[in-house]
């Protein structure tokens, strides 16, 4: 196998681009190189792979680390004849993010390496990237895409990380995405899925109106979720299985209505009382707890926000682990 990476060449380049910063810097605090852990991150074609620098370049901010962005890339087009390279060959680039606290004289940069391989080259990329990992610090892997629900496929990188980030909102079929995740788990790997951080407003919601309400979670007898699509998505599939732990008690029933899919709103009933959190649009949700109702926002998910909800939990979340091991 042929392979263009070799590195010490790649570590020796992020020195020269450190020294070409320093020189270039010339505001008088100098430039300061910030890393908090390895972030490797799964891409899939040239569009994802741009969408994932632009989140980056957010979270860099948040979480500095050495980012490297390990781009699987396609091989050969039956329709065209024409392949975007050799994919017998890997290369790699070196890259930096720069930003200037507000106020502030110093210009903090977070570093980043781009890799490309082919699909079949991945048990080699794991071996190369062992080095470029920084020595002592937290690994966090990112799979982005239905592809890495494949763990034959993607195993020699789930061995580098201490903590795999999922999204099995993009997988065709949840459930199987779902079971895919908790074999990971059973075997010792720390897992998350971005499909459930997704969940922290609207479990947010659903315990502030209680509280709110008074209401003794035992007295719940029933709860509704309604969801919409032609199936339960992920997020509903972990929601279900969150509330049926939380009220062992309640009968937990899934309704399928109108709009696009995911979780529509969640009546808990009992005792005289009711509550329901029902989405207004796609960034609020509606209240109505004890007679009184009131708006509230749900936190942003786009994916530098969700990442940065995950970056900043990485130890084990005791109450995902219950989750997923309950959907088994």
């Amino acid at each position: 196998m042929s392979t263009a990476i070799q590195p010490e060449k790649v570590l020796r380049e992020l020195h020269e681009l450190w020294d070409q910063l320093g020189r270039e810097q010339t505001s008088s605090g100098g430039v300061l190189r910030a890393c908090a852990m390895t972030l490797l991150v799964i891409a899939g074609d040239e569009a994802d792979a741009e969408q994932v620098r632009r989140t980056l370049g957010v979270l860099m901010h948040d979480h500095p680390s050495r980012a490297i962005l390990l781009r699987v890339a396609a091989g050969r087009s039956a329709a065209t004849e024409e392949s975007p390279g050799n994919v017998n060959e890997m290369s790699a680039r070196v890259f930096a993010e720069c930003w200037m606290p507000f106020s502030g004289n110093q210009q903090i940069c977070a570093e980043g390496i781009e890799i490309t391989a082919g699909a079949a080259q991945l048990t080699e990329a794991a071996r190369l990237l062992v080095p470029l990992i920084v020595p002592d610090l937290p690994v966090v892997l990112w799979c982005r895409g239905a592809p890495t629900f494949t763990p034959v496929v993607f195993e020699p990188l789930f061995r580098l990380a201490g903590k795999v980030i999922f999204d099995s909102s993009s997988a065709a079929d949840p459930r199987a995405a779902i079971a895919a995740l908790q074999a990971l788990h059973e075997r010792g790997l720390r897992v998350a899925d971005l499909a459930w951080t997704r969940l922290t407003g609207w479990r947010e919601m659903i315990a502030n109106g209680c509280q709110d309400a008074a209401v003794v979670p035992s007295e719940i007898s029933s709860v509704r979720i309604q969801f919409g699509g032609a199936a339960p998505p992920a997020m509903v599939v972990y929601f279900t299985a969150w509330m049926e732990q939380a009220l062992p008690s309640a009968r937990v029933i899934l309704e399928p209505v109108p709009g696009e899919s995911g979780l529509r709103s969640v009546i808990l009933s009992g005792s005289g009382s009711e509550i329901t959190v029902a989405l207004t649009d796609a960034s609020s949700v509606e209240v109505r707890a004890g007679g009184r109702g009131c708006r509230s926002l749900l936190p942003p998910v786009s994916d530098d926000a969700l990442m940065r909800e995950e970056l900043s939990i990485l130890e084990g979340d005791s109450v995902f682990d219950k989750v997923l091991s309950r959907l088994k």
